[in-house]
């Protein structure tokens, strides 16, 4: 009876390739052993071993900033040089111009030496704190030219000597340079915070002659021009715009 029921299994499957496929191949014929042959007997199956597998984690570890980078502290880092791409450009400036990073000594014409002559020297303490500085001149001829200098200081100091000079600026509208009236020049702030995380245009006028001073910051970086070229404000405003551009290139705050 059993071989029955499996000849008409195997005959339905059968029939069912052929229906899909086209022609079944003709079936092997089973051989049924000799009664007189007794039947293999087959091991008992062996039961495999349980193990309990430990889902992973579905929380994440928590992962370590990459070796180097430094830990951000909320305050802006402090770069250790100043590059030459943080400086002002020739094509800042204007056509003509050339750029020289050669500049010796002090510019008695910056607007630290006006403090001094002002006698307003020691307004500030943020010269301690300075980490790095650099100077450049850009200059077509001896009348017209920019004078830069960029200081990289420690943190929240760049932004100190900013509110130092602003402070200080008010007593010091009308200087007297090296105590001579006859060379005395007014100082007039003619526009403020315009670019860069903050910044100071100055206008100074002396025997009629004008010139412009700027202090602008991004981040713990300063730039400090004294820009003698004929430029109008605007000129001159466009000038400190360009500076502050450059400055990015020595602070990641931008």
């Amino acid at each position: 009876m059993t071989g029955l029921v499996l000849v008409s299994v195997i005959g339905i499957g059968v029939g069912s390739a052929w229906a899909l496929n086209g022609p079944a191949p003709t079936p092997d014929v089973a051989v049924t052993p000799s009664p007189s042959t007794p039947p293999a007997t087959s091991a008992p199956p062996t039961n495999p071993p349980t193990h309990t597998t430990t889902p992973p984690p579905t929380t994440p570890p928590a992962t370590s900033p990459p070796t180097g980078s430094p830990r951000s502290t909320g305050e802006p880092a402090t770069p250790r040089s100043i590059p030459t791409t943080a400086m002002l450009r020739p094509a800042d400036v204007g056509s003509g111009y050339t750029a020289s990073d050669a500049q010796e000594g002090d510019d008695h014409g910056s607007i630290s030496m006006m403090m001094s002559y002002c006698g307003q020297g020691d307004y500030t303490n943020a010269g301690e704190h300075r980490v790095v500085n650099r100077k450049r001149s850009v200059r077509r001829d001896d009348e017209h030219y920019v004078l830069e200098e960029v200081s990289a200081y420690q943190n929240t100091w760049a932004a100190r000597h900013m509110d130092d000079l602003r402070a200080v600026l008010p007593q010091c509208t009308t200087i007297d340079i090296m105590g001579d009236p006859n060379a005395r020049a007014t100082f007039t702030v003619v526009d403020s915070n315009f670019t860069g995380d903050e910044a100071i245009l100055l206008k100074e006028t002396r025997n009629g002659i004008v010139q412009y001073h700027a202090v602008v910051r991004q981040g713990n970086v300063e730039a400090r021009l004294r820009i003698h070229t004929g430029a109008t404000q605007s000129q001159a405003r466009a000038i400190v715009v360009a500076a502050a551009a450059r400055l990015c290139n020595a602070t990641p705050t931008c």
